[in-house]
Order: structure tokens, then C-alpha cells, then sequence
């Protein structure tokens, strides 16, 4: 029986280019184990830090986007470099190789804009980004090692805000079609 483990993805409140991961039922005001900047318009655009990220020492990795949506994105982890596929077709599907773990994709949600799954080689599904109550984000992953979670963490969060991109572009488009 596959045994997944629950989390808490929440803006912290004193930060709003910070966003806080707690275990589940955890307080907003308990000490983080990762937190995450995100930035459309400085590189690199997401990083993940352990625990609070009081410096540059706690940064556990980070991803680029890429210049134009059918592209590639560039992703560090403790200083190993991945490189992060977007669909050729616009289905918002993000696949990695892992050197130890092989192949892995972010598959988002046909009927949800706001879960992604992340599936291994075989299919199975290894974690899920979704939305739990009150609008905040949740983080379902198969128990593992922590470079497993860190290597979801940073991953799924470059994926979700590239879908978000990526939507938010297609709204941009149609508004001018539709007003023109």
C-alpha cells in the first residue's frame, strides 16, 4: 500500500513574494520546512529554501522559465542541474529526466486549473498539487527521502506558475480577439 504524506502550501502573511510549506494541520506561524519566492520577471523565478530562507546558505534549488512556451525550463537542485520539458502540444504537460529517479511529468488537471499530478515512468502517481480548504494550496507526496520532496517541491512549483502563465496568455489573447 502506497503511503502519501500531506501538505500545506500557504502566502505568508508578513511576505507576499513568499510562500510558506507546512505538514499538514500545522500552524501559518509554526516555523516553515520550505519556503518559496516566485517572480515572472527576475531570474531565477521560483527558488525554494529550507525552512524560512534567512540566506542565500538555504536555498535548496531553483527554476527559469523559458522564453516562449514550448520551450525547455532550467532547474537546480543542490547543484544538480535538470532540465524541465514543456508539451509541444499546450496540454501544460511538464517532463524531466532524473539521473536515479528517470523519467517524471507534471500532468495537469483537464477539469482543475489548480492540481497538477506528477507521475514516474510507469505512470503511477507520485505526488498531487491541489486546493484544500479555505483556497489553500495542498501538497500530496508519496513518502520518500527529503531530495525526493525538494526535487517535487521545486519542480511542481515551476510547473503550476508556467500553467498559470500559460492560462493567463490565453485569456490575454482571446480578450483582444473577442474586443477587437
Amino acid at each position: 500500500m502506497t503511503t502519501f504524506v500531506s501538505f500545506i502550501i500557504r502566502p505568508a502573511k508578513w511576505d507576499s513574494s513568499r510562500t510558506l510549506v507546512h505538514p499538514a494541520g500545522y500552524p501559518i506561524e509554526a516555523p516553515p520546512i520550505f519556503s518559496i519566492t516566485t517572480s515572472k520577471e527576475r531570474k531565477p523565478n521560483v527558488v525554494a529554501f529550507s525552512g524560512w530562507g534567512a540566506g542565500p546558505f538555504d536555498i535548496i534549488g531553483d527554476g527559469n522559465f523559458p522564453k516562449s512556451f514550448h520551450s525547455t525550463c532550467h532547474l537546480t537542485l543542490r547543484g544538480q542541474p535538470l532540465e524541465m520539458r514543456l508539451s509541444q502540444s499546450g496540454s501544460g504537460e511538464c517532463k524531466f529526466e532524473h539521473p536515479t529517479m528517470g523519467q517524471m511529468k507534471w500532468k495537469p488537471d483537464m477539469f482543475s486549473s489548480s492540481k497538477m499530478e506528477l507521475r514516474d515512468g510507469s505512470g503511477r502517481r507520485v505526488a498531487t498539487f491541489g486546493k484544500g480548504k479555505s483556497g489553500e494550496k495542498t501538497l500530496e507526496i508519496i513518502q520518500g527521502d527529503p531530495y525526493f520532496m525538494e526535487l517535487v517541491l521545486i519542480s511542481g512549483i515551476t510547473a503550476i506558475n508556467l500553467n498559470k502563465g500559460m492560462t493567463e496568455v490565453v485569456g490575454e489573447l482571446l480578450g483582444g480577439v473577442l474586443g477587437a
